[in-house]
């Protein structure tokens, strides 16, 4: 007796054999195809395995199921059309969907360079704004500072229209700091302010050297002149200082000078009420002028004084040269001789007699 695994060997050889008559003619797809499914061997194998009879009735067997099949098919078609219906159409929907999907998504391809161009465009933009919103942020969080900084020009001008020079001062010290520290062209903008807040400034404090003035309020100017550091060397100032005395003087020389009339006698009064005025001026001035240089610039050392009184005799010189020939009294012009002694002894005081050259 042969054993199982023999027989079953021998089967699956008579199988295949069996397999290659029956497919012997088919194309070489459909042969591969059946000869590769499970089920055509199970089913050889069944065949191979029934007795005569029933090998002979096979045929009748599926020819009654294949019409079984065929009925059932036809009842489920006939059953279930309006569902094949709806499939189809849903399958023409679906494909004319892919379709327009299709489409779109190649016009979504075509989009994207534009697309990708505009993003760039509005991150740019959107960086600029940020940008700027971060700028604003920080001009709302310096508001105070910025406004304090912005309103030193008005406030420099109200101080120096209303005599607050050391204020004004250091409110033009602190731009100039300001300007050293923070090269930015809004203090750059704001200095150009100050500096012309500055030379209003000093025209003040020049215009107050060439009025009336006392001893303590000239000092302070010249103070103030010193501290703004206009001048190249002290030399200087004091030499600003002495033109504008000088200057006030020929004001004062100016308000009492007076025309000289034709007639004799009348001339002669007007020239001697002249050079009694001249000489009360020029003893107050040159008093005023002497006492508060000497106090203002107590370290003198230079020859500026004295050269500037030289300068102011010979002025009184002049005058008394073109006058006094004018006068015919002889009491006028002794009067005047007395009234210019008194001049020269008052201005002894502080060094500047000049009664040696009369």
């Amino acid at each position: 007796m042969l054993s199982p695994t023999v027989s079953q060997s021998t089967f699956d050889e008579n199988s295949g054999d069996l397999l290659d008559l029956l497919t012997d003619g088919w194309n070489d797809s459909l042969k591969t195809k059946i000869t590769g499914l499970k089920w055509t061997r199970e089913y050889l194998a069944r065949l191979t395995s029934l007795p005569l009879d029933k090998l002979l009735h096979e045929p009748l067997e599926l020819e009654e199921q294949q019409a079984k099949i065929k009925h059932d098919s036809q009842q489920l078609a006939f059953r279930e059309y309006p569902s094949f219906l709806q499939v189809q159409t849903c399958r023409q929907q679906v494909k004319e969907t892919f379709d327009s999907l299709d489409g779109q998504l190649s016009n979504f391809l075509s989009t994207m360079p534009k697309l990708q161009e505009a993003c760039e465009s509005f991150r740019a933009q959107a960086k600029e704004i940020r940008e700027e919103h971060e700028k604003i942020n920080s001009v709302l969080e310096y508001q105070s500072v910025l406004t304090d900084l912005l309103e030193i020009p008005q406030l420099m001008t109200t101080c120096v229209r209303n005599g607050y020079y050391s204020e004004a001062m250091d409110l033009a010290s602190h731009v100039r700091l300001l300007q050293v520290r923070y090269p930015l062209p809004i203090i750059k903008n704001i200095q150009q302010q100050v500096q012309a807040s500055s030379d209003l400034m000093l025209v003040q404090l020049i215009s107050h050297l060439r009025k009336s003035i006392r001893l303590a309020a000239a000092m302070n100017v010249v103070g103030f002149l010193r501290r703004m550091d206009i001048f190249e060397s002290e030399t200087e100032l004091r030499m600003v200082f002495l033109r504008c005395r000088h200057d006030f003087l020929q004001q004062r020389l100016a308000r009492i000078r007076r025309d000289v009339s034709e007639d004799a006698r009348q001339r002669s009064l007007d020239a001697f009420e002249y050079l009694k005025r001249f000489i009360d001026v020029m003893r107050e001035q040159m008093f005023e002028i002497g006492t508060q240089y000497i106090s203002i610039f107590s370290n003198e050392q230079s020859t500026l004084l004295p050269d500037y009184m030289v300068q102011v005799i010979e002025l009184i010189r002049t005058t008394l040269n073109t006058y006094l020939p004018m006068i015919e009294d002889t009491s006028s012009l002794s009067s005047v001789l007395t009234q210019l002694q008194y001049c020269g002894m008052s201005l002894g005081r502080i060094g500047l007699d000049f009664r040696h050259i009369f």
